[in-house]
């Protein structure tokens, strides 16, 4: 019997390990109901899989080999198409069945405001954690074109449950002003630029200590290297800053979460999909000790 609630098809890699000897058990979700530019993140789960076979297993910066930590790939959780809040729901219960299962939930979207489901799976599982996002929006709109599940309000979903100080915000160069009220929260684009060093120390404060749920949604990065998203936004992060930053992390109690986002296949492109599968494996390598 599958471990996936609600299953599409089960993906059947050239790498079947040992479920229950990986730390890792991960699921696509095939959904981009609410994105109001470009469509087609629901094709994120697919090609990411596909990038992801590409890369070597052995991360040359931590000398770790990944298979040690194991990833096991559950398939695509079939969403409800007429109901964004029914699908987030799913992803919650999705990744709770993970969290009992002893194992460490990752999702691969689709849009943003899944986000919303795993973070709550793991708010109640684990009562006070923090949420790092990676993102080039905040995400944190009350509602957006007359509704609270979309994905202009995916971290507004997760606040309401964990509270806003329990979120940082990284990389962020657009925002309503509605907004500007949640600054203490959020580390802008341009301050990391700024003071670089500073914006690592902020983030350290924050997670020092704490059980700390990752989200990014591939936007974060600057389109030049990151081009397949749904919302594009220039002067974006670099690969190297991100994976800087994720470092830090280490200094949590625990990671208890993660996922990733907003990733949108182009045509005869792969950019994209190889800079977020090279990104989780590298940051996997980091933060193996803290899964």
């Amino acid at each position: 019997m599958s471990d996936l609630l609600y299953p599409v098809v089960l993906n059947e890699p050239g790498y079947t390990p040992d479920k229950n000897k990986c730390k890792i058990w991960y699921f696509g979700v095939p959904f981009d109901a609410t994105i109001c530019y470009l469509e087609g993140c629901r094709f994120g789960p697919k090609v990411f899989r596909e990038a992801l076979f590409q890369n070597e297993v052995y991360d040359i910066n931590t000398g770790t080999n990944l298979l040690d930590v194991g990833f096991f790939d559950l398939g695509d959780l079939e969403p409800v198409r007429q109901s964004v809040q029914k699908t987030v729901e799913r992803v919650k219960e999705q990744a709770a069945h993970i969290l009992d299962k002893g194992k460490f939930p990752l999702m691969i979207g689709g849009e943003h405001t899944l986000t919303a489901g795993c973070v709550w799976a793991c708010a109640e599982k684990f009562k006070d954690i923090k949420v790092v996002q990676f993102d080039a929006h905040d995400d944190l709109r009350t509602e957006f074109e007359g509704i609270k599940y979309d994905h202009a309000c995916a971290m507004n979903l997760c606040v309401e449950k964990i509270g806003i100080k329990n979120l940082l915000e990284i990389g962020i160069r657009a925002s309503p002003q509605s907004s500007a009220k949640f600054k203490n929260q959020i580390i802008y684009r341009y301050q990391l630029r700024d003071n670089f060093e500073a914006a690592k120390k902020k983030l350290l404060e924050f997670v020092k200590d704490a059980n700390v749920y990752i989200t990014v949604d591939m936007d974060c990065f600057d389109p030049g290297i990151a081009p397949g998203v749904g919302t594009p936004e220039p002067d974006g992060l670099l690969y190297h800053e991100v994976l800087e930053l994720m470092k830090v992390l280490k200094n949590a109690q625990k990671i208890v979460g993660m996922d990733i986002v907003e990733l949108r296949p182009l045509p005869d492109n792969c950019v994209t999909e190889m800079t977020a599968s090279k990104l989780l494996m590298e940051t996997i390598a980091q933060l193996k000790d803290k899964i």
